[in-house]
């Protein structure tokens, strides 16, 4: 993951795999990740596991829980 600033030349856009837990998303998202740093493409990868364990520990895959993962997601300094 890289914290430096975008260049004034590329523009932001998100991209948010969603599915069933084993349906291929973190594989996916390596793929793409290694093709825009082949492409020299400032990039930050919030996967959710990693998110989940630290940032919002405790907390399961209840449609309650699910909102404040996003929530907290939100709130975070990292976004």
């Amino acid at each position: 993951m890289s914290s430096e600033p975008m260049s004034s030349q590329q523009k932001g856009v998100t991209i948010w795999f969603t599915g069933l837990s084993g349906a291929g998303k973190t594989t996916i998202n390596d793929a793409l990740t290694a093709k825009l740093r082949d492409r020299r493409l400032k990039l930050e990868v919030l996967d959710g596991d990693i998110v989940r364990t630290n940032l919002t520990k405790g907390l399961g895959f209840s449609k309650e829980d699910r909102d404040e993962n996003v929530r907290r997601i939100g709130l975070s300094p990292i976004c």
